[in-house]
């Protein structure tokens, strides 16, 4: 591979408790906040929204873009790796022959094959941030496991200027958390907007046949009607402590504690999650395996309106983290995320909702466009040759759904798959896009949990897509 100077950037852009958790810490009566505080008016300027929900395909680890989205036919044998291009429903699109179900959806979905950080090896968690946070830059303050100031998530945003204000969660992810060393890893939480706007993050297996999500399950002995009593008592214990409430720890232990309260009644909520409703032949349409299941269940929450759905792919940053063994690791991927991606964008588009609902599939990062070459700097180097390491440079996500055109490609790689050749887009503009389609404007401003003012996303709106 010839070596080439690194494309400048064209432009630069400025944990949840679980429910038992927090309902005992509210029965100490210490903490207490009123729900009406978490709901924000819709910002000033916004535009009508293009979209009703955003399911978000996570794939932690980087897939090898040239496998499955960007085939490259006539490079060199160990760029191009074993795929071999099948044609789709979209004319000129090509995909990896692992995706045979996906290829006859290729006319609903856009392929952005120009996704960057232009940079060499920001590692798994670093992208992350970047990608679910819709951040170009590093943030000053960043670390790589959950914190309370790190960036907050798409989901997040969208819950601070879209909230939901029945007992519906705003933002839910499934079927579990990424985490890296059993600890969970940044983007996946509201970070300095505060607890209130953090997403719901489940963990269980939406396949199994007592799948419940456990901080809707109620607690042993008591009902709805013991619970709001609890509730009311509680609000009269915080008038007396309402102190705490200038604390940060007491706010956020606050927060918690209602949005629990306000999820575990729902009955919507309940009936969103009872994957019992659907009929048979579309679950096993899906696939029975956690994956299908997982995104069969995030239509049913689109559905009842939850207005942001993470499917993660994987609860480990490493999980399509292909450094060896890249075809056994795609041979056992790839069917699961074929059939049930593939499934969700025919089921949308069957219950005639694929043009109110912003569909994406992204990674933090892609591969390397050479099998078993070492890159230098990465965090892990042991070039095999049958893998390939981190990629920042180029890789591809897909986009559809709330008016995006389907059947073509946005943005172009080189040769390779392995530089950006034209149409550099970065995750503030996958941000930008998500969120103008859901009505929230750019450069908007919010508050954090100590009400400073912070520009959340500066990104540019993907026009060409619509």
């Amino acid at each position: 591979m010839t070596t080439r100077t690194s494309p400048l950037m064209p432009h630069a852009h400025h944990s949840g408790m679980l429910r038992r958790e927090v309902l005992q810490v509210g029965m100490l009566g210490a903490f207490g906040a009123s729900m009406a505080s978490a709901f924000t008016a819709r910002p000033a300027g916004a535009e009508p929204a293009r979209a009703k929900s955003v399911i978000l395909v996570w794939m932690p680890g980087g897939p090898p873009q040239m496998q499955f989205w960007d085939l490259k036919p006539d490079s060199p044998t160990q760029c191009r790796g074993t795929a071999k291009p099948i044609s789709t429903s979209a004319d000129g699109i090509q995909l990896g022959s692992r995706l045979p179900l996906l290829a006859k959806q290729a006319h609903r979905f856009a392929l952005l094959r120009s996704i960057t950080l232009n940079a060499e090896d920001d590692n798994h968690i670093l992208g992350d941030q970047k990608l679910l946070g819709a951040l170009n830059q590093t943030p000053a303050n960043f670390k790589a496991f959950r914190h309370r100031e790190e960036w907050p998530s798409m989901g997040s945003v969208i819950t601070y200027f879209r909230p939901n204000a029945s007992g519906l969660p705003t933002a839910v992810h499934v079927p579990r958390e990424v985490r890296f060393t059993n600890q969970p890893v940044v983007g996946e939480s509201a970070g300095w907007l505060g607890s209130r706007y953090d997403p719901w993050l489940t963990d269980g297996d939406p396949n199994k046949p007592d799948y419940r999500v456990p901080d809707l399950l109620p607690l042993p002995g008591f009902t709805v009607e013991r619970l709001e009593g609890r509730r009311q008592l509680l609000g009269q214990v915080d008038q007396y402590r309402r102190d705490l409430d200038q604390q940060l720890d007491g706010r956020q232990f606050s927060d918690a504690r209602e949005r629990a309260f306000q999820v575990a009644t729902s009955a919507e909520t309940r009936r969103a999650f009872d994957l019992t409703k659907e009929p048979e032949a579309l679950r096993d349409r899906y696939g029975r395996h956690m994956w299908g299941q997982s995104m069969l269940l995030a239509r049913r929450l689109a559905q009842a309106g939850v207005k942001y759905v993470q499917v993660n792919l994987g609860d480990h940053v490493n999980y399509w983290d292909y450094h060896s063994g890249e075809d056994a690791s795609m041979d056992k991927h790839c069917p699961p995320f074929d059939q049930g991606f593939a499934a969700l964008l025919q089921d949308l588009h069957d219950q005639g909702m694929l043009r109110e609902t912003l569909v994406l599939c992204l990674s933090e990062m892609g591969r390397n466009p050479v099998l078993g070459r070492a890159v230098t700097g990465a965090a892990m180097n042991a070039a095999e040759p049958n893998g390939r390491n981190h990629w920042q440079w180029c890789w591809t996500g897909v986009i559809a759904g709330a008016g995006v055109r389907g059947g073509g490609a946005y943005g172009e790689s080189d040769e390779w798959a392995g530089y950006v050749k034209s149409d550099p887009v970065f995750p503030a503009d996958i941000g930008a896009t998500v969120f103008r389609s859901m009505g929230i404007p750019r450069g908007v401003e919010v508050r954090d949990i100590v009400d400073r003012p912070v520009y959340v996303n500066e990104g540019h709106f993907l026009d060409r897509l619509f």
